[in-house]
């Protein structure tokens, strides 16, 4: 019994009349009476009796009309599922993620991908980066979010953008530069800073001194925390100071003065990382939704 028989079936008795039937599934009525009487055939009995100039079902055609609408729609739903599952519509992605999330575009992309896909299972893991990059490795992780520098990537691994933010310097608001500050970075080399504990050469941290250098600041006094969210409470109790991406700054409290940087090289990027030979259809999908979000932001 193939789908065509059902499908020529059910639409023979909703219409009840086999010329008519026929012209609506675009084939001649003698093969849609031998798609019948093939069908019929097979299944022992008859499914129609002829009535006027029409035909109607026979109660054996009753009964097997309902189970013939459930066939073709169970059909319609495999091919529908097999639709999604090739489009990456359904699977499970593990993403790595530590500070990234303070991007306000990723959780809105995340929202987004949630809603609009729920077939697709995502688990979100914390991780520092270079425990990303091993993860990503051995296939814990199949993709990560990080402020890194491309060069430092495993070979194995490759980044595709996804947003950019300025960097901005924290000061305690009863600093005495926090009034006087002109953005020359070089006036702040004797103070101390707070940063995040990053993997050297590879995090945010790197990029940001390695920025400060290029503006003829080094610092050397420098405390480092485990966590980002931990940076602005710090500042404000008038540990040091710290320069941040300037969407962290949605964390901020009293006593802190938020000074933005004007020099170019002073941006945070955040990298979507992947592996170079990724095969994963959902995984696919999931870097393509990813560059259409990075495109409207």
């Amino acid at each position: 019994m193939e789908l065509r028989h059902l499908k020529a079936f059910t639409v023979a008795a909703e219409l009840q009349h086999f010329s008519k039937a026929a012209e609506q599934l675009g084939i001649a009525q003698p093969a849609l009476s031998q798609l019948m009487r093939t069908l019929e055939s097979e299944l022992g009995l008859a499914l129609f009796r002829r009535e006027n100039r029409g035909v109607v079902l026979t109660a054996a055609g009753e009964a097997f009309l309902t189970h013939a609408r459930q066939s073709i729609e169970s059909s319609k739903l495999a091919i529908a599922a097999a639709g999604r599952a090739r489009r990456g519509e359904v699977g499970e992605i593990n993403i790595g993620y530590h500070s990234a999330l303070f991007e306000v575009h990723l959780p809105q992309l995340l929202r987004h991908y949630f809603s609009t896909f729920p077939d697709v299972k995502v688990s979100l893991v914390d991780a520092g980066i270079s425990t990303q990059f091993d993860m990503l490795l051995n296939h814990t992780l199949d993709l990560a979010f990080a402020r890194v520098f491309k060069d430092h990537l495993p070979d194995r691994l490759r980044t595709h953008q996804f947003s950019q933010s300025r960097l901005v310097l924290l000061i305690p608001d009863n600093h005495e530069l926090a009034e006087s500050f002109t953005g020359d970075l070089s006036t702040l080399r004797h103070e101390k800073f707070v940063f995040l504990q990053d993997a050297a050469g590879i995090g945010l941290t790197s990029h940001t001194l390695q920025a400060c250098r290029q503006n003829h600041l080094h610092p050397e006094n420098i405390m480092y925390v485990p966590s980002l969210m931990s940076i602005p409470g710090l500042v404000a109790a008038g540990i040091g100071l710290s320069i941040v991406p300037e969407t962290v700054t949605g964390l901020t409290m009293p006593g802190i003065r938020i000074v933005p940087l004007a020099q170019p090289e002073m941006v945070s990027e955040l990298l979507l990382i992947s592996r170079i030979d990724e095969r994963s259809s959902a995984v696919q999908h999931f870097i393509n939704e990813a560059h259409g979000w990075a495109d409207k932001v």
